[in-house]
């Protein structure tokens, strides 16, 4: 496992505390799968610099190159926050399998937005969530959009089996993480908030710089983008890239 870094938290100290309240995003996101997408988006633009470079998106390359050191930052800075005590052993596993459920569900949505087939807005709302309480309520709203659209019909990825899971699921989980009568967490400390904010502040310079590598990606491969560079959290794995063909050989003599 891929160890966070002090010295590049002090690299980006300085700019995520230069960040607007109103801008910081709560991560309750695995900064490690972060990591691997963020490294397997750079790599993607690397290697079309050349063709991004004649679209004429104007790009600050370095901004890319350097992106490693943010995402070791938010290692390391996460890996001081202490863990969620509603965050059971029972509702981790829960979680594990409502993760990538909703990333499916949200992928099929997002695709099926662009035709008109649900609503972009309401997509994008749910789109939003990140943390435990969102991954579950974004369960169960994402369940509920196929009411109105027929969601699961020709063309969909997503069967009426994996909606009802989803529905079941994230109502499961939102009364495990919240439930009734429960007291409030027990309070943290100032040097414990003082983690969760450096934490969110570095989280929020990266999810501004994958949305900064979505544009630029979107500028090579339009709609495609989401083929070269992946979402911060979806479960992905790089495809090979074919080799290129040798140059031919001019005959000698």
């Amino acid at each position: 496992m891929v160890e966070g870094s002090l010295d590049a938290v002090q690299i980006h100290r300085g700019r995520a505390g230069a960040l607007r309240l109103d801008e910081v995003q709560r991560c309750s996101a695995d900064p490690h799968l972060a990591h691997h997408n963020i490294l397997a988006a750079r790599a993607a633009l690397l290697d079309a610099r050349a063709d991004i470079d004649a679209t004429g998106f104007t790009v600050d390359w370095s901004r890319v190159e350097g992106v490693e050191s943010l995402a070791l930052a938010v290692i390391y800075a996460a890996g001081r926050v202490p863990a969620d005590p509603r965050t059971t052993g029972e509702v981790r596993a829960l979680l594990a399998e409502a993760r990538p459920l909703r990333a499916l569900l949200l992928s099929n949505a997002r695709t099926l937005s662009l035709v008109g087939r649900c609503s972009p807005e309401e997509v994008a709302r749910i789109e939003r969530g990140l943390g435990a309480v969102d991954a579950a309520t974004d369960l169960i709203d994402l369940a509920s959009l196929p009411a109105n659209r027929e969601l699961t019909g020709a063309g969909s990825a997503v069967t009426a089996a994996q909606l009802k899971r989803a529905k079941t699921l994230g109502t499961e989980l939102v009364q495990k993480i919240r439930p009734s009568g429960a007291g409030r967490a027990r309070a943290r400390t100032a040097d414990q908030e003082n983690a969760v904010v450096l934490r969110d502040r570095l989280w929020t310079l990266l999810v501004q710089t994958h949305d900064y590598f979505e544009r630029i990606a979107g500028a090579r491969w339009g709609r495609d983008l989401g083929q070269h560079v992946p979402r911060l959290q979806a479960r992905y794995v790089a495809k090979k890239r074919a080799k290129k063909p040798a140059e031919p050989v001019a005959p000698t003599g």
